[in-house]
């Protein structure tokens, strides 16, 4: 080696040379959709060439890409995360079952004290008789709804229940006796009368 080579070269030894020539050519790893003759079964798992892959086996749909390791770098760390949200989903379900016995002794409560309630009665405004029937079932102005329940029982007993608990019809529009039913959630269900009667009488 000449002195001006060695001199050049031990001035690039910091530095990386690029040779010429033919350079090493990389291959990647895919998954094949079909059986390849030469390649490999459907579903095996080869390595190709990137120029292979991009211009034959993809565009034909007959290999597809394997995705890169996306996993935790650090599985001790990964390992403790994991432990974690279980203890943290162990303590949510604790709480979900303090809520619901919670729930289900308030609703109790509530089916107790409705079970003390013997009618609620109703006073409405009733439209004049049309001819001279003798019927005691009158129609009233307006109607009797799930909200008037509701709001009377909050009123008259200060008993809190949600419109959505409520079975009766839509709307009452005569007077006399109907039966609603509630249903609480874990606690049952009970009956109550309502009475809706003329304000004229």
């Amino acid at each position: 080696m000449s002195l001006l080579a060695r001199s050049l070269f031990q001035s690039r030894s910091g530095t990386q040379v690029f040779s010429r020539g033919l350079k090493r050519k990389s291959k990647i790893s895919v998954t094949l959709l079909k059986a390849v003759p030469k390649l490999g079964a459907e579903g095996a798992t080869v390595q190709v060439s990137r120029a292979l892959m991009r211009h034959e086996l993809f565009p034909r749909r007959l290999a597809d890409y394997v995705p890169k390791y996306t996993g935790p770098l650090d599985r001790a760390k990964a390992v403790k995360e994991e432990q974690a949200a279980k203890a943290a989903a162990s303590n949510d379900s604790a709480d979900t079952q303090r809520k619901v016995h919670n729930l289900a002794l308030k609703n109790q409560g509530i089916i107790s004290q409705l079970l003390n309630v013997e009618s609620l009665v109703f006073e409405r405004n009733t439209m004049p008789k049309e001819g001279s029937s003798e019927e005691s079932v009158q129609t009233i102005y307006g109607s009797l709804t799930k909200a008037d329940v509701v709001k009377a029982l909050a009123e008259k007993h200060g008993i809190t229940v949600e419109k959505e608990a409520l079975n009766m019809d839509d709307k009452i529009k005569h007077t006399g006796e109907y039966t609603c039913t509630i249903k609480l959630i874990y606690a049952g269900q009970t009956s109550l009368k309502l009475r809706v009667v003329s304000s004229d009488s």
